[in-house]
């Protein structure tokens, strides 16, 4: 279950990316005031998926064996 919330996140981090980058390459100087709120919103939402994706991660733990 981990695993498919982990990779649902992330294609939705990857999209959110991309999404963002092409709005601030080509409109960035055409945006309104609902504009930057979109733009906002499209980053607060990368930022609450990242978390999921670094919640949900496999974890590895090397302990070094003390001697």
């Amino acid at each position: 279950m981990r695993k498919i919330i982990f990779y649902i996140s992330l294609g939705i981090s990857i999209i959110l990316l991309i999404h963002i980058i092409k709005i601030l390459i080509t409109d960035l100087n055409l945006l309104t005031e609902y504009g930057f709120g979109y733009l906002a919103g499209k980053i607060l939402l990368l930022i609450v998926f990242t978390f999921i994706m670094y919640i949900t991660r496999k974890h590895l733990v090397k302990y070094k064996s003390e001697q």
